[in-house]
């Protein structure tokens, strides 16, 4: 996975992704939060029961896929270093193992 074999266009575009990807704790985590205050508004605005009840399932889905989350992104961070990888090459070695 030499880097040289790797336009600049698509390094960007790698590294990019890789970004993404590693905000997507923060992500989950402030999805988790709006779910929650979402509850508490639906609740206290007096809306159904089962709607309510919704949100707050939907709010604790979304915080165990923070800390799902949390683990896989340090998980992945491990091993780019251990295999002294560029964030983009990373990137490219985790696009092309899901696609088999």
């Amino acid at each position: 996975m030499a880097q040289e074999d790797m336009t600049a266009d698509q390094r960007v575009l790698l590294e990019h992704r890789a970004a993404v990807r590693v905000n997507l704790p923060n992500d989950a985590t402030h999805a988790a939060r709006t779910a929650r205050w979402l509850a508490g508004q639906a609740s206290y605005a007096r809306l159904p029961g089962a709607l309510v009840e919704r949100l707050e399932q939907a709010a604790e889905q979304l915080e165990a896929a923070a800390f799902s989350i949390v683990g896989r992104i340090q998980a992945e961070g491990e091993e780019r270093e251990r295999l002294d990888l560029t964030t983009a090459a990373y990137q490219r070695r985790l696009e092309r193992d899901q696609q088999t």
